[in-house]
């Protein structure tokens, strides 16, 4: 068993890592590990009841956090997409796909659990490439989202009819489904009583301990609590785990539980995509290429396009459409969930489903290129489409373009906000373009100049003025969108004042280079007004701490950048992070006796201070020689500091 592990987890980490660089779903290189490690390839992973069940623990997990994120109030306000789009999308592929089945000789209970599998879209690719494209906000974005949510409720009813399916029983289903709905009540009803009465206030007591371990020890047995009750009902693990999900999403704690359950999700995860993926025959691709090929074409084709009709009639653009249909063409984690359970109960053979695996897998490697470039392939089949982006996404612009010398805002959340409440007090005109619908649409009726539009492109910037804007401001902290638009602006306005605001300083090199003028760190501004306050209270002169504060902001925030920092900062572990750190000199070291200008890795960092006999003095003279009991105080990027502490330490 240990050896299994050990060959699980090394070709996990090259293989998640390999994948991660090319920019793949991690999904699919859990896949192709148990590809690798199963018997159809390296036979390296023999079959284990005791995996088979550590892989199911990991589905648990997975509804468990979808129960999480199922919020009543977003259900509520996405309902004409929820209810409407997402329930007639999982409907038609569902029932398309049993007739289909039907045809080709499965049963009506087997053409159905592969219509659920196959009418499942990837939540973790279309959110993870929405994001990254900042489209999430988008009309096509928020159609996505609202169907993954209808799909991922629909997994639960999956997950209890199949395998009352499985063993119908001589007679009608209506007894066995009416009995499995009531066992469902029942413990929808204990697993929330018992979270308003009993979980909740156990959760307010273990949170005061301020023990991450207890709590996280809490959040575990809840879950599979949740689980065992919904078992020993005769219904599905995962369906309990997923009601208590639902449970703990009403609570305050909602996303501290997300974050603290999510490494065993990943993990046990991924054990369950090994474990699909050592029983896939790769060979079947060589073998049966065209009915693989078949399948693959029609699950992308045939659900985009079934989205993209729907889409359509429930009012939206063409081109609106199409981009949805191209986001939700693809298989999804919760179809080889399905699929699992249908092999388990008896509803499918291995062999049969191994083309149907297939197609998901290859749906999965083929969307993230489609999702890509699914702005473009949505002009190529609706050229209409085109005027929408350039000028209805920004509305009404055009009214603004013989503006002159206002302030051109990229983002409208609540630093822009503010910033605008400035403007406006003195006078100063102001266009704001953002791409959340819901800040758009609420700022236009208290009639705001703000404009649904993506700051990074040419022609919404031409539009909203950018040729005679006083000054452009991005407010929001996501660096990369940042850094498009900065060269972007840059492209049409070499001459215009640009201010980008950052959450730290880690990319402030970075988008001074793509051409910000000025770089605005919440973090350290935050600690200097920090200290101002503090010293006004001390009683110092305002226009001196004035003066601290302007010394400071020149270069860049260089004399107050670093800092010293925790192991456990593990997002500051970048090369484009200052570091502060001290090296105490001992008696064996190779640098006693040596002066600091003959250190050469000493010279290629910063020397804040030498504090010796308990004094510190600041930028200490480069021929000073150094004594054991010396504190170096230096200042530069991790690699950097490592490489100096080795030469004093060694010489090396």
């Amino acid at each position: 068993m240990l050896t299994e592990v050990l060959i699980l987890l090394f070709f996990s980490v090259v293989g998640v890592a390999l994948f991660r660089r090319l920019d793949i779903p991690a999904v699919l290189g859990y896949l192709v590990v148990g590809l690798l490690v199963g018997d159809h390839a390296l036979g390296l992973l023999t079959r284990s009841h005791a995996m088979e069940q550590i892989a199911e623990i990991g589905v648990v997990f997975l509804l468990f956090t979808i129960g999480l994120e199922v919020s009543i109030p977003r259900l509520i306000a996405m309902r004409n997409i929820v209810f409407g789009i997402g329930l007639v999308q999982v409907v038609i592929s569902t029932v398309s796909t049993l007739v289909l089945g039907m045809m080709f000789g499965l049963t009506w209970q087997a053409a159905f659990a592969v219509g659920g599998a196959l009418a499942m879209s990837s939540t973790a690719i279309v959110t993870k490439l929405l994001t990254e494209q900042y489209e999430l906000h988008l009309p096509h974005g928020n159609i996505s989202l609202g169907v993954l949510l209808l799909q991922d409720l629909a997994v639960v009813p999956f997950l209890v009819l199949i395998p009352i399916f499985a063993e119908p029983g001589a007679g009608s289903l209506l007894v066995p489904i009416s009995l499995a709905l009531a066992k469902g009540a029942l413990a929808f009803a204990v697993i929330f009583y018992a979270g308003q009465y009993l979980i909740r206030p156990a959760a307010r007591m273990i949170a005061a301990t301020h023990s991450s371990e207890l709590f996280t020890l809490f959040i575990l047995l809840i879950a599979l609590v949740a689980a065992w009750l919904t078992w020993k009902l005769g219904l599905s693990l995962a369906m309990g785990a997923f009601l208590a999900g639902v449970m703990l999403a009403e609570t305050e704690y909602q996303h501290h539980v997300e974050n603290e359950i999510r490494p065993f999700r990943d993990v046990l995860l991924g054990l369950f995509f090994i474990s699909v993926g050592s029983q896939f025959d790769w060979h079947i691709i060589l073998d049966e290429t065209l009915e693989v090929a078949v399948l693959t074409v029609g699950l992308i084709a045939g659900k985009g396009l079934a989205i993209t009709l729907i889409t359509a009639v429930a009012g939206y653009g063409r081109g609106v459409a199409i981009r949805a249909g191209i986001l939700l063409g693809q298989g999804s984690e919760f179809g080889f969930a399905l699929l699992a359970v249908a092999i388990t109960s008896g509803l499918l053979s291995l062999d049969l489903s191994q083309p149907i695996i297939a197609a998901i897998i290859l749906s999965m490697a083929i969307s993230p290129m489609l999702i890509r470039h699914n702005e473009a392939i949505a002009l190529r089949f609706a050229p209409e489409y085109a005027g929408s982006l350039d000028r209805a996404e920004l509305d009404m612009a055009s009214v603004y373009s013989d503006m002159q010398d206002h302030v051109l805002l990229c983002g409208f959340g609540r630093t822009a906000q503010n910033l605008a409440q400035f403007l406006k007090r003195e006078g100063i005109p102001f266009v704001a373009l953002e791409i959340d619908t819901d800040i758009v649409s609420e700022a236009r009726e208290a009639g705001e100049p703000v404009f649904l539009g993506e700051s990074s492109n040419p022609e919404i910037l031409r539009l909203a003025g950018i040729e005679t804007a006083r000054v452009l401001v991005v407010s929001f902290t996501e660096h990369k969108a940042a850094e498009r638009i900065a060269k972007t602006v840059r492209e049409l306005r070499p001459d215009v004042p640009l201010i980008i605001r950052t959450r730290d300083d880690r990319h402030l090199e970075s988008l001074l280079e793509c051409g910000a003028d000025e770089v605005i760190p919440d973090t350290i501004e935050s600690s200097m007004m920090l200290a101002r306050h503090t010293l006004a209270a001390l009683g110092k002169d305002l226009r001196s701490i004035q003066e601290m504060l302007q010394e400071a902001r020149k270069g860049h925030y260089a004399r107050i950048r670093a800092f010293f920092h925790s192991l456990d900062d593990v997002d500051l572990q970048t090369p484009d992070h200052h570091h502060l750190h001290s090296i105490e000199v001992l008696p064996r070291y190779h640098a006693v006796g040596r002066s600091i200008e003959s250190l050469r890795r000493l010279q290629q960092i910063r020397i804040i201070g030498l504090r010796r006999n308990g004094v510190t003095s600041d930028d200490p003279l480069s021929e000073v020689e150094l004594k054991p009991g010396d504190v170096l105080i230096i200042e530069g990027h991790p690699d950097e500091i490592q490489a100096a502490e080795i030469e004093i330490m060694s010489g090396l």
